[in-house]
Formats: C-alpha cells, sequence, structure tokens
C-alpha cells in the first residue's frame, strides 16, 4: 500500500512539474520580435506560474481559426485584428499589449528626397496588399498630410518591401520600423524613414484570446502576467533572450540583436511607466476604432471598451524598473 502511494504522489508530482499546457499562436516564422515568449519558457518564467507553453508560428489569418475553434489559447498578432473580427461576429478581445503603438514605418532610399509624408504626391509606394496595419498606417498617414489615395500610386508586393525600395521598383514602402529599414540599413543603404505611430495611434501587436478561453479567468490570468514578467526580463536582459531566442530561431544572426533592440522601445510608453507593461490605453483604442471608421474598413456600434480588457494584468508601473 504504501508502493502504491509513493507512486501516486510521483505522478501527481510529475504532472504539476509538467505545467498546465497553453497553446500559443506566433506570427509568421519565428523571429527574435517574439523573444518574450522564447526567453518565458527557457528562463523559467511561465513554468514558475505553473504554465507549460508551446508555440505554433503561421500567418495570423491561419491562426484566428485555431483560437476561435479552442485549438490554440492566444494568439499574438495586430490589435485591429480584433477589432475587424469582432466587429464581424467572431467573439476575440485582446488582453496584453506588447507593443505599445503600432511598428509600422514608411522607408525609402534618401535619393527619392521623401523627407515627409507630403513629398509622397505623385509616388509609388510599396505595400503588402490593401489590408492589415500596413494599409491602415499608410492611410493614417495620407489623411494627416492631405492627401488622397488617387494622389498616390499604391503597389501591392506581397513582404517584399526591402528589395522593391532597393531596386527602384518602387519609390517607397511600409514596412516595420523593426524589420526591414534595419536590413537595407545594414548594408550601408541611406534611408529616410518615417514612424506610422504619430499618425496611426492605435495599440500595437499584442496578446488575443477568444471570448470562450477567456471564461478560464486563472488560466488567462497566469499566461498574461507571467507575459509581464517575460516583457520585463527582456527589458532588462536583451542580450540573454536574444540568446534564448536562438533555440528557436535558426540561424539567428548578429546582425538580429538590432531589431530587438528597436523592439524594445516600442514595449513601454507614458501609460505603462504609470500602470505597467502590457497594459493597453483605452485612448489609443478610441483612436484605433475611429481610424478604421472614418476609413471605412469597420463598421460597427460597438464601443472601443468591447475590443480589449486590461483586467487580467498585474499594475504597478513599469516591472523591467523593479
Amino acid at each position: 500500500m504504501k508502493v502504491w502511494t509513493v507512486l501516486w504522489l510521483a505522478l501527481i508530482s510529475l504532472g504539476l512539474a509538467q505545467g498546465q499546457k497553453v497553446r500559443v499562436g506566433l506570427g509568421y516564422l519565428p523571429d527574435v520580435q517574439f523573444a518574450p515568449f522564447y526567453a518565458g519558457v527557457l528562463e523559467g518564467i511561465y513554468a514558475k506560474s505553473g504554465l507549460d507553453v508551446e508555440f505554433q508560428h503561421g500567418f495570423s489569418s491561419e491562426l484566428y481559426p485555431l483560437l476561435a475553434q479552442g485549438k490554440l489559447d492566444f494568439v499574438v498578432a495586430d490589435a485591429e485584428d480584433v477589432i475587424a473580427l469582432r466587429a464581424q461576429g467572431t467573439p476575440l478581445k485582446y488582453v496584453l499589449a506588447m507593443y505599445q503603438s503600432v511598428p509600422n514605418a514608411l522607408f525609402s532610399r534618401v535619393e527619392k528626397g521623401i523627407k515627409t509624408v507630403r513629398d509622397l504626391k505623385g509616388k509609388t509606394i510599396g505595400i503588402p496588399g490593401l489590408f492589415g496595419n500596413s494599409y491602415t498606417s499608410l492611410q493614417a498617414m495620407l489623411r494627416a498630410a492631405g492627401l488622397k489615395e488617387s494622389e498616390v500610386k499604391l503597389e501591392q508586393i506581397g513582404f517584399t518591401q526591402a528589395e522593391a525600395v532597393l531596386t527602384g521598383r518602387v519609390d517607397a514602402a511600409m514596412g516595420y520600423i523593426n524589420n526591414e529599414p534595419l536590413v537595407l540599413q545594414a548594408k550601408g543603404i541611406a534611408l529616410n524613414v518615417i514612424p506610422a505611430a504619430p499618425y496611426n495611434l492605435s495599440p500595437g501587436v499584442g496578446v488575443i484570446g477568444s471570448d470562450k478561453g477567456l471564461e478560464n479567468a486563472e488560466l488567462t490570468r497566469k499566461f498574461v502576467q507571467a507575459t509581464q514578467d517575460a516583457l520585463a526580463f527582456t527589458l532588462a536582459q536583451p542580450r540573454k533572450a536574444f540568446e534564448d531566442s536562438k533555440k528557436y530561431v535558426q540561424n539567428l544572426g548578429e546582425d538580429r540583436f538590432k531589431v530587438l533592440q528597436v523592439s524594445l522601445k516600442l514595449y513601454t510608453s507614458p501609460y505603462t511607466r504609470t500602470h505597467g507593461l502590457g497594459f493597453s490605453n483605452p485612448q489609443a483604442w478610441v483612436s484605433g476604432l475611429a481610424l478604421l471608421q472614418a476609413t471605412g474598413r469597420v463598421k460597427t456600434g460597438l464601443p472601443a471598451t468591447a475590443f480589449y480588457t486590461n483586467e487580467f494584468l498585474k499594475p504597478g508601473g513599469d516591472q523591467a524598473s523593479r
């Protein structure tokens, strides 16, 4: 009897050690931009909260159905996707802001002379397609400069922005401030870079859950609060988080450390310094929703508060400063 009791206790301990499984969808391919999540696993941050986190990479359009079906617990993707999908009846909600602002940026070779958004008039702009955050940010930039889309030429080029700018296929392209411009600048290409964040005031990339999944409040709270700690760890020890990323990202070269350094700046804002890492600024959601409505991209009577919540986060200012 005593032997069976010992075996039973050992099995229970093993189950606890393994932790509760959490399935997280991350965008496109493994990349150092997801360093906080990788570090969260390898530094034992998630395990400390009793979680066994595994990742599935893919396009967000592939991950959202899995989230809605309960085959994923969370997806890390753009805030505006939640607005668009929930407005169409898909019950998703944003629960943690990884990026406090959108990472989009317009970039061009210096010789093109595009120093301001007004300089885009008559120019050819490369964009992945007429969808997503890149298009929304470009619309916001053009509106702020008093330009109509008909006054520029939009060319849908998929995710070949760096090559298109380098070869002169387009005059400028919408990319990400922590990606394509850094790649070209590392090659010695002089660029003009115009961040989209001052024009598109929406929140950036963050953690998204389904209404059904969020009913498990304990699991959600554990995951988002551990992710806050993982963000703080990455801010405090970016080099260690970069080394952790090498376990997930094949052939991660030293040149990509700059990508992480630029990404770190997106984690914080005046709002997080007051409330804490991962918190969504309510005004950012009001602005994001208003922009999508003004451009005709979204039609909904739902208030901005329907698309996000800060209820699962732990407050207290930027944890990285502790």
